[in-house]
């Protein structure tokens, strides 16, 4: 069919995507008048812990790895990594992790983003490799709080296909001798949190909570499945980032179960009325592993050159695939399986890998370009392996090494010819 039959949409956002980031806005606002200004306890936690916990005691959460993005989006990653080197901290540590930690060493409001972080109550971390702890510990000594790990148990049985499972059969993928560590040390958590917050963990709340995220995930499935069966992509991938890490972040919330219906619905109208944001598409792209935070810009530069659209990530579908967890009665062990293994299926083989793959199937994608973190020795690893894994079923990967929040390692029109040159020489052949 001509290229004619499709309407441009190229330069038309979402309309659910003003409320994504109305959303956020309200968030942050929320959060700097409770503690910013007024003194409220809250948490710092990494993206691969247990949100929900501090969600049910009404205790905002900052996400390091988010304070990250807000740092290089606003372009201020360079001097805090120039800090760091002159601190005379390595320059291999992972700077995802690293960077937020940099303004708090540094002490000055007028430059840090929102005038930086106040101390929190707590700071949470999931030990998922070897310098999370190190890291953690020395930014939870400046800010003078506590800090609580959760342990990263291994899997015994790396059952392919995990997605199939996740849902429903969680107790026999994850392994009940792993939940049943994990549940024991959920329940140690919401103690310190009662603790360090003053505040009461309700678990009827909690199980309300878990539902919630479960619908929102059937929701965010629809939209994942709608841009896998167009024709031509009908969204753009900042679009996707936007409005799904907005209910990611926001999950358990009435609101996200809303706003991601809405987003469903706005796709699936897209697609209905062959609306496409590259009418002439020739090949569509997945783009593996975190994303450009700095330059989310880059995902759109190859549609008028080359006809090639990004029409997935991770975070399409994670909140779909990897969050739901339906249960009968006991949502803190769902929570344990929701959180348990989540860094594994986004970054190491073989879950990365097979998950991958089956994204590349149903998008009907022939490429796909993976960016490999400086200094992030356990994904490094974990996605080169995957790579090969990638390439041995037949997806042509291009990696990219380079830094999600770290601009100075970031030559954009040298990476812009790389991938123009990957997309001529290895997918439209």
């Amino acid at each position: 069919m001509s290229d004619a039959a499709f309407k441009s949409v190229a330069d038309q956002p979402l309309d659910v995507s003003a409320n994504a980031k109305a959303r956020m806005k309200h968030w942050f606002n929320d959060f700097r008048t409770r503690s910013m200004e007024a003194g409220e306890p809250y948490v710092i936690a990494s993206a691969v812990s247990p949100h929900e916990i501090f969600h049910t005691m009404d205790v905002p959460v900052v996400t390091n790895t988010w304070y990250s993005s807000i740092i290089s989006a606003k372009r201020q990653s360079p001097y805090y990594f120039d800090l760091m080197e002159k601190l005379g901290y390595h320059s291999d540590l992972p700077r995802y992790l690293s960077l937020p930690m940099m303004t708090t060493l540094d002490n000055d409001p007028e430059r840090a983003p929102y005038g930086g972080l106040p101390k929190p109550a707590l700071i949470l971390d999931r030990l998922r490799g070897d310098y999370a702890q190190r890291i953690t510990s020395k930014w939870a000594s400046a800010f003078g709080c506590e800090a609580f790990y959760l342990d990263a148990t291994a899997q015994t049985e790396l059952i392919p296909n995990w997605w199939e499972l996740a849902q429903r059969d969680w107790e026999t993928l994850y392994e009940s001798h792993r939940l049943d560590y994990q549940v024991e040390q959920l329940k140690a958590l919401i103690q310190v949190a009662e603790r360090v917050t003053g505040r009461k963990f309700n678990y009827d709340d909690f199980e309300g909570e878990m539902h919630r995220i479960n619908r929102a995930g059937e929701n965010v499935e629809r939209a994942r499945n709608a841009i896998a069966s167009a024709e031509k992509c009908p969204v753009s991938m900042p679009d996707q980032l936007s409005n799904v890490m907005a209910a990611t972040w926001n999950r358990g919330s009435q609101w996200s179960v809303d706003h991601t219906k809405a987003y469903a619905d706005e796709i699936e109208a897209r697609v209905k009325n062959r609306e496409a944001i590259c009418p002439g598409q020739k090949t569509k792209l997945l783009w593996l592993n975190t994303g450009l935070w700095f330059n989310t810009a880059f995902y759109r530069a190859f549609e008028e050159s080359h006809g090639a659209v990004f029409v997935w990530s991770m975070y399409s579908n994670y909140l779909s695939d990897g969050y739901r967890k339906y249960f009968d009665k006991d949502p803190l062990r769902a929570l344990a399986a929701r959180s348990m293994s989540m860094n594994e299926q986004l970054h190491l083989p073989p879950w990365m890998a097979g998950w991958i793959l089956k994204q590349a199937e149903d998008f009907g994608a022939s490429g796909a370009v993976m960016l490999t973190p400086v200094g992030d020795r356990l994904s490094s690893y974990g996605t080169r392996a995957c790579i090969d894994m990638l390439e041995r079923a037949g997806l042509p990967v291009l990696e990219l090494s380079a830094s999600m929040v770290d601009a100075r390692l970031w030559d954009n029109d040298a990476m812009i010819a790389e991938v123009g040159d990957f997309i001529e020489t290895r997918v439209q052949v």
